[in-house]
């Protein structure tokens, strides 16, 4: 295997913040050899839509993802369904995502959440197409759902929260994990211990940008280029040179591909 760059496994390039950055951003990326940056589309939003296309049409190095978040759960429609529909025909969305359960802001409600979420799997299903995961204090009742929904295709929980016994779990069935910045945060020993434990070929790297930037800039408007430091901490963790694990994250990557 070659000289693999960084993967940024989920960013939101889409968000206004980047209005003025957004293009220079990627060029650094690229220039930065990075191999790939994964941005994520909101078929709630007509402006995210549009802006993510123009963001796929500007650089190859960028992949995408769209899903129903469960954040707007209350909110879904047949017209917001066949907008992500017509999105997910586009060759460079590998995946389905972010969609799952959030049981920490509760900001729809919970049968709906989990309804949304159930047609989410039964999308990627018929499409064959991997699941991006959001879940937040909701991880046993998201493995629960996708058991129940026989789904078979990759799966991954983006920006992992959760403890150690459920990313066990996680793992054991062959999904995959992605960690952010909040790895680099002082209170975050437990979620090391999950990387710690996690295997090299059942994880990502990520930013969630322009969220949880890590240190030592927490707190500020976070880039994908700080998956650099996201990625070291996960070496750092793993006692692996950056090379091997880049390496091992590229073909994590592949591996989704259809």
């Amino acid at each position: 295997m070659g000289h693999a760059g960084y993967i940024d496994f989920h960013c939101h390039l889409d968000d206004p913040c980047f209005d003025e950055s957004r293009w220079s951003i990627i060029d650094q990326c690229v220039q930065a050899g990075f191999s790939r940056l994964v941005t994520v589309a909101d078929p709630y939003n007509v402006e995210s839509l549009e802006r993510t296309n123009e963001i796929l049409a500007y650089h190859g190095a960028v992949s995408a993802c769209a899903g129903a978040h469960p954040h707007r759960a209350d909110a879904y429609s047949p017209v917001i369904e066949k907008k992500l529909l017509h999105f997910l025909d586009r060759a460079t969305v590998f995946a389905l995502g972010e969609v799952g359960l959030d049981f920490h802001y509760d900001l729809a409600r919970r049968e709906n959440q989990e309804a949304v979420f159930k047609r989410q799997v039964a999308i990627a299903r018929e499409r064959a197409l991997p699941l991006v995961i959001h879940s937040r204090k909701a991880e046993a009742l998201v493995l629960n759902i996708l058991d129940k929904e026989k789904f078979a295709f990759p799966v991954v929980f983006h920006c992992y929260t959760g403890d150690e016994p459920s990313a066990a779990e996680i793992v054991r069935r062959g999904y995959r994990l992605s960690f952010s910045g909040i790895i680099t945060f002082k209170k975050a020993a437990e979620l090391r211990a999950v990387v710690e434990q996690t295997p090299l070929t059942h994880l990502f790297s990520e930013t969630d940008s322009p969220y949880l930037a890590p240190e030592p800039d927490r707190g500020r408007t976070n880039t994908p280029l700080a998956v650099v430091r996201v990625a070291e901490k996960i070496a750092e963790i793993k006692k692996v040179e950056i090379q091997a694990l880049l390496n091992q994250v590229e073909a994590n990557f592949r591996s989704l591909q259809r």
